[in-house]
């Protein structure tokens, strides 16, 4: 098993949406890409985004896609907002 992620929650929040999940970097993989469900990402955070050197726990996103860089087996929640 590689990168996998999952969404726990899809709520809408005045004009926005957010939703929210887990994710497990494991068998040694580095990251991944979340498909969030949003068309346009206003807001992403992870809780491990700053427990890590400044090479990995890295976030690009394109639409509603983020690819998520990571420390191999770890694991985290995330978090997104958007449109």
């Amino acid at each position: 098993m590689a990168f996998t992620y999952t969404k726990t929650k899809d709520t809408v929040l005045g004009n926005m949406r957010m939703a929210t999940g887990t994710y497990t970097s494991a068998s040694a993989s580095t990251g991944g890409s979340i498909v969030t469900g949003l068309s346009e990402i206003s807001y992403f955070n992870t809780d491990c985004e700053t427990s890590q050197a400044a090479t990995v726990n890295l976030v690009a996103t394109t639409n509603g896609t983020v690819v998520l860089t990571t420390v191999a087996n770890e694991v985290g929640t995330w978090i997104a907002i958007g449109n």
